[in-house]
């Protein structure tokens, strides 16, 4: 009788699992189940079709059970939710939408039952018009209550709450508003999409409400009502926005109700735990995608990050392992597959923004206790001359004592991707700011500058290192004057014409062509802060004063350009 490997769980980390579990093994049984009606979808993709940017709907399913049966020789079962597992035994058992009930053995199992989203004890959230956006079933829903709207009896247009201000929120967001949906994001942090430092998110919220958007933060849903018959979301704060439908997104937790109820070890992160082959601590059942945790590979350190591409990842190798342990694979087979960790390398587009992320934040690296410094630096998505550049602005977070790159964040329009990505891989090889100076990267004036962005970090990290740039962030310089820790003189270096459209109060404003024949006009025995329009020519005015003899001349990172983005008052 044939071995077999069951797999609660399709999508990403199932259907991952099931396919390279096949390609290991051709003679072993793969049994796939999943508790929803569709076995392996873009998960996502599902804004983008509540939008329209995706037209047809067919185009979510990545696979179908007739597709894995034919071509895998999969059994899937679909409309069928595990219930318990029996370890002892190695079994299963699974329920149908009909009620029947079926026990399975295994002889390896894959739990790969992802996550489920977060539903605060907010009353009045179980409306029939307040819908999550994580499934087709979700996106089907939405799209119904859309056309019911679009048709209603009173005129005017269709109005929508998104709670929550993480990715699928913002993602949701940015479609509503291509359908011409009148839309209010409420997020109760103070800024939106947490995974990136504040003053780098802030673009996004100017981006929304640029686009026609209400951009509402560091308030709270406190309750859904109906007041002069309308659904209405009211707030902490007492405001209130009546709505005709609602999108909660407020994040999701790994799905682990069934290990947990099987004895299965979770970890720290609250996800199941797993070694590096996806092993959990019963060595006959793997687990993997949103529901197993991974090791982040800056802090070493158990996470939870739920993202398409470490879950399919995750299904890969259990799947392989799984596959090679019912061939008799020892571990130190070189067949076996191992996941080192994941960095959270993510992107998001929201209206005319882009946004990207890899490893720490500076304020994760502060709340790790990690000794980090940062930089910031300005360029363009390709040659400033050739037409339709568009700008960049990217903060590397990196240890002070090596140099390792410990994470990297890059906002603009295009060419966020590509950048994040290379910083991603640098990451991952343990690289420094100064193995960035010397980068071989591809350049043609449409594609990207001679001196890529990436390289300026680089650049800007390495000089900062070798003290030919000390420097001071926006937040740390806001701290200083605030608490008056600070006696700098502030040295703005723009032209006349910069300084009197805008500048930092109490600064003086001489021009870097003119510091040379001006610097008699410079304080000798204080302490400066330089700063310009992204901080390029305050890094040209602070090497004058340097080699001229005055100490204590810092750059002030990003420059005039990140003060207006990020909103720090200085």
């Amino acid at each position: 009788m044939a071995k077999r490997i069951v797999i609660i769980g399709g999508v990403a980390g199932g259907a991952s699992a099931a396919a390279k579990a096949r390609r290991v093994n051709e003679d072993t049984e793969i049994v796939l189940v999943e508790a929803g009606p569709y076995v392996s979808f873009a998960n996502c993709g599902l804004p983008y079709y509540v939008g329209g940017e995706i037209t047809e709907r067919e185009k979510l399913f990545v696979s179908s059970p007739k597709l894995l049966a034919r071509r895998f020789n999969i059994d899937v079962r679909t409309l069928t939710r595990a219930t318990a597992i029996d370890r002892a035994k190695k079994t299963v058992t699974l329920r149908r939408e009909d009620g029947a009930t079926e026990t399975i053995a295994y002889d390896r199992l894959i739990l790969a039952t992802g996550t489920l989203p977060i539903r605060p004890p907010i009353p009045g959230l179980d409306r029939p018009n307040v819908f999550h956006c994580r499934t087709v079933p979700d996106v089907d829903a939405i799209t119904e209550c859309l056309g019911k709207t679009a048709g209603k009896t009173v005129p005017g247009p269709v109005y929508a709450v998104v709670i929550g201000g993480g990715y699928i929120g913002l993602e949701t967001a940015e479609q509503l508003l291509r359908r011409g949906v009148k839309v209010t994001v409420i997020e109760m942090a103070d800024q939106l999409m947490p995974a990136l430092d504040k003053e780098m998110a802030r673009p996004i919220a100017g981006a929304l409400t640029k686009a026609g958007a209400e951009v509402v933060l560091g308030d709270a849903v406190k309750s859904v009502v109906e007041k002069d018959g309308r659904a209405t979301v009211v707030t902490a704060s007492g405001r209130e926005f009546p709505f005709d439908l609602a999108i909660l997104a407020v994040g999701v937790r790994p799905n682990v109700e069934l290990a947990k109820s099987a004895g299965i070890a979770l970890g720290a992160s609250g996800a199941i735990a797993v070694d590096k082959l996806q092993r959990t601590s019963d060595p006959a059942i793997y687990a993997a995608g949103d529901t197993s945790e991974a090791t982040h590979l800056v802090t070493g350190k158990p996470v939870s990050i739920p993202l398409a591409g470490p879950a399919n990842k995750a299904g890969r190798i259990a799947g392989a392992n799984a596959a090679l342990d019912l061939l008799g694979a020892r571990d130190d087979d070189p067949r076996r597959l191992s996941f080192p960790g994941v960095l959270g390398t993510a992107v998001v587009r929201v209206c005319d923004v882009t946004a990207g992320v890899t490893g720490l934040t500076e304020r994760q690296a502060a709340r790790e206790g990690m000794a980090h410094a940062v930089t910031v630096v300005t360029g363009a998505s390709h040659a400033g001359y050739y037409p339709g550049a568009d700008p960049l602005v990217m903060k590397i977070v990196y240890s002070p004592a090596d140099g390792r790159i410990l994470g990297a964040q890059v906002v603009g329009k295009d060419g966020v991707d590509k950048r994040i990505d290379v910083l991603a891989t640098a990451i991952a090889a343990r690289m420094t700011v100064e193995d960035l100076e010397s980068l071989d990267l591809c350049y043609a004036p449409p594609f990207a500058s001679a001196k890529d962005i990436v390289l300026m970090g680089g650049f800007a990290g390495a000089n900062a290192r070798r003290g030919e740039m000390p420097c001071v962030t926006l937040a740390a310089f806001a701290d200083e004057r605030k608490t008056g820790a600070s006696k700098a003189v502030v040295l703005d270096v723009r032209t006349p014409k910069e300084f009197a459209a805008g500048h930092v109060e109490g600064a003086v404003n001489i021009p870097v062509d003119d510091l040379r024949e001006r610097l008699a006009e410079v304080p000798k025995d204080q302490p400066l802060v330089i700063y310009c329009g992204v901080g390029y020519r305050a890094y040209v005015a602070q090497r004058i004063l340097m080699n001229k003899g005055r100490k204590d001349v810092r750059n002030l990172l990003g420059g005039w350009r990140l003060i207006q983005q990020s909103g720090i008052r200085l």
